[in-house]
């Protein structure tokens, strides 16, 4: 009897020993199958994190090309009205000017003929950093149309102010330029408007500057 008992218990102990081994690999395989999913689940999170700041880089992208215009990087003419009628909103609420410049580049379009439209490029990109180089933080720049831009000059105190501006830009617009190792010298026609003064919407004052700087422009084709 005690040697069934033994048997019995040896073979207990041996199938114990076997189920808790079978136990140990399962959990073995179940483990390194969770860890494989982890790692899965790791790759696939990473991927779609990596394709959202591609996403969101391409949306600013778009966002970029809406509103700035593609040879300067300057707004364009809807984000400028945009950014006009705003501004004309604020300084309603608040008592405020708004000052415009319209700017026509004297000379611009011999240049253009005769050294080719890269060159006239190079010149609209010059300018337009030219430009923006004289404004205040705050203040809008825009590329028009052609050789156009506009200025927005947000809460500005009187018509001098704006002058003031006008007449900084005209100076450094006056910078000589090179174009093949020839000089050559344009000037800015600047026309100016200011809110409430001369318009009481965007395109209003718009126009106003616009016949301010023709005037100026007829005055410029006589002298030449």
């Amino acid at each position: 009897m005690a040697e069934l008992n033994c048997f019995l218990d040896g073979e207990l102990t041996q199938h114990a020993a076997s189920s808790l081994s079978s136990l140990r690999s399962t959990q073995g395989v179940r483990i390194t199958a969770d860890k494989r999913e982890l790692d899965t689940l790791r790759c696939i999170n990473a991927y779609l994190l990596s394709e959202l700041a591609a996403l969101k880089e391409r949306e600013a992208e778009v966002l970029r090309l809406a509103e700035r215009d593609g040879l300067t990087g300057l707004y364009n003419r809807r984000r400028m009205l945009e950014l006009l009628d705003s501004a004309i909103k604020e300084a309603l609420q608040r008592g405020q000017c708004v000052g415009l410049l319209f700017i026509d580049l004297n000379g611009f379009k011999a240049v253009n003929d005769e050294y080719g439209h890269a060159a006239g490029d190079k010149i609209l990109t010059t300018m337009a950093m030219r430009i923006a180089a004289r404004v205040r933080n705050g203040d809008f720049v825009c590329r028009y149309g052609g050789d156009e831009f506009v200025v927005v000059l947000p809460n500005v105190p009187d018509a001098a102010a704006v002058t003031r501006v006008a007449d900084t830009i005209r100076e450094r617009v006056a910078l000589p330029c090179w174009l093949r190792g020839q000089e050559q010298h344009l000037t800015a026609a600047i026309g100016e408007s200011l809110f409430p003064r001369d318009g009481n919407c965007a395109q209003e004052l718009l126009e106003r500057a616009d016949r301010a700087m023709y005037v100026l422009k007829a005055g410029w084709r006589g002298q030449w």
